[in-house]
């Protein structure tokens, strides 16, 4: 497990090191330098090259820079700065001082090998204007191997927006990892991500996790021999339609391979006879509908609840009153884990989000951007602006776990907070949720708690996808070639626990 950090956070534990700890500034400046000095050598070594430019800024970031250029000319290699500011603070403007190397008021002509982003830190938070934009635009056609001090300038280091930003080879990222380095366009502009450990301790806090497969491994224990399908839980899917009938087969696959005991389909009567024989191993049990749309009737929502111990609901239902009175019905009789997806999501936020606060279950949420923005009454930029904050802020409010999925996914309860980053853009394709959603019940059908559930379930659906795209590309892999690795995904887990 690695902690993923706030600006805030990052921010409180470098003044907690300094004003509490005791330990120097110039110390800890001194030590990011030198790890992103190191990072430049290994990249110079590789490109058989020997010139470096650090391009910097006024503040503790340009800092790093001076010194990482300082340390690269004593190794022997031609390090120059360009500087952009002409105002400093006091830590940047002392490694300054110590550089006596060429210095450059504008962006030289000349080719480097490897260029160093330093010219903001992660406290930036508005659009690079006038030289600064120049700067950014200039090493992002510079044809350098580029190296940026703790994240790339430009780049929101909680929410990964950015409107200009440079295009890292490579971050160092000093102290812990921060949610923007994954989040939005993070995952495109960092390139490699290196954790530079300069010494800073973490005061007591909540701190956001980002698990490994070992961590998650207890997830799938060995089987006891004895055992029958009964102990291991049982996973229902309320999915379906006449309109959308291939999201209902999706999640049903997904949860058969992802461990459940039993796996139920609940379809409309007039979807029913489609979907016999697709799945062998699937028990279908027809519920009332409407035009080829669930309706509510209190007896048969009833047998829901009881025979089921997870339960999804929304995968190509449909938007109708019909289905948000079962969902309604739901929330306030089933006893074990709601998993609200898809058009169960969008009736919540067509008829109201209010139901959600007066249940006797535990309900999860997974919605994609632009179903959160939806459900929250916000504009998608508004919603990809909030960043973890937001969800935590919505998770609490609602009492639910918040499975926000985009490029990486936020997972939250309001009281802790995960980052799942596994996964390809191979996925980014209809019917990835609907699987995922199929991963998450059959986990908690087994007892795994909610949080627990959804961080699992989206590494597996990330290591997946990957796992599909190298049999084919990122283009061509589908959701049901995803449902196929699962096998193998899971198969990670159980290795990495051994090796634990």
């Amino acid at each position: 497990m690695e902690k993923i950090l706030t600006c805030a956070q990052m921010r409180a534990a470098d003044k907690y090191t300094m004003e509490t700890l005791g330990v120097p500034s110039e110390t800890l400046m001194e030590r990011a330098g030198r790890a992103v000095a190191d990072a430049a050598e290994r990249a110079l070594k590789a490109r058989g090259g020997s010139r470096v430019l650090a391009v910097c800024g006024g503040g503790n970031n340009g800092g790093d820079g001076y010194c990482a250029a300082r340390l690269l000319a004593g190794r022997g290699y031609t390090a120059e700065v360009y500087e952009l500011c002409e105002k400093f603070s006091e830590d940047c403007a002392a490694q300054r001082e110590k550089f006596t190397g060429l210095t450059h008021t504008s962006f030289p002509k000349e080719g480097y090998d490897v260029v160093i982003d330093a010219i903001f830190g992660t406290g930036f938070r508005s659009v690079p204007e006038g030289k600064f934009a120049e700067a950014i635009a200039a090493i992002n056609g510079s044809g350098a191997y580029v190296v940026a001090a703790d994240i790339p300038s430009g780049l929101n280091g909680d929410t990964g927006t950015a409107q200009l930003c440079v295009r890292a080879d490579e971050t160092v990222t000093i102290g812990e990892k921060k949610f923007g380095l994954y989040l939005e366009s993070g995952a495109d502009k960092c390139g490699k991500i290196v954790r530079a450990d300069i010494g800073i301790s973490l005061p007591p806090a909540n701190y956001a996790a980002r698990y490994s497969a070992a961590d998650l491994a207890g997830a799938f224990p060995p089987k006891k021999k004895n055992s029958n399908k009964g102990s291991y839980g049982r996973a229902g899917l309320f999915a379906g339609s006449l309109a959308y009938s291939g999201a209902a087969l999706l999640a049903a696959g997904a949860a058969l391979r992802a461990g459940a005991g039993y796996t139920r389909l609940y379809c409309p009567e007039s979807v029913f006879p489609h979907f016999i024989g697709k799945y062998p191993e699937l028990i279908l049990v027809p519920v009332p509908d409407e035009g080829g749309f669930a309706r509510f009737e209190q007896e048969p929502m009833r047998a829901v609840c009881e025979n089921c111990d997870a339960l999804a609901v929304g995968m190509g239902s449909g938007v109708s009153r019909g289905l948000y009175d079962c969902i309604g019905f739901l929330l306030s009789e089933f006893r074990g884990t709601l998993v609200l997806d898809a058009d169960a999501l969008n009736v919540l936020a067509e008829y109201g989000t209010d139901i959600l606060k007066e249940k006797g279950c535990r309900v999860v949420l997974t919605p994609h951007l632009k179903e959160f923005s939806r459900l929250a009454g916000i504009s998608l930029s508004e919603v990809k602006a909030g960043g973890a904050a937001l969800a935590e802020k919505f998770a609490a409010e609602y009492g639910v776990t918040l499975l926000l999925k985009s490029n990486a996914c936020i997972v939250t309860d309001g009281k802790s907070t995960a980052l799942v980053a596994e996964g390809t853009p191979a996925l980014a394709r209809g019917g990835s949720g609907d699987v995922l959603s199929g991963i998450v019940c059959a986990l908690a059908a087994r007892g795994i708690s909610a949080m627990r559930s959804c961080i699992c379930g989206a590494h597996l659906l990330g290591r997946a996808g990957a796992l599909a795209e190298k049999k084919s590309n990122e283009y061509s892999v589908l959701p049901s070639d995803v449902i196929s690795e699962i096998p193998a995904a899971i198969s990670e887990l159980i290795q990495a626990g051994k090796g634990a």
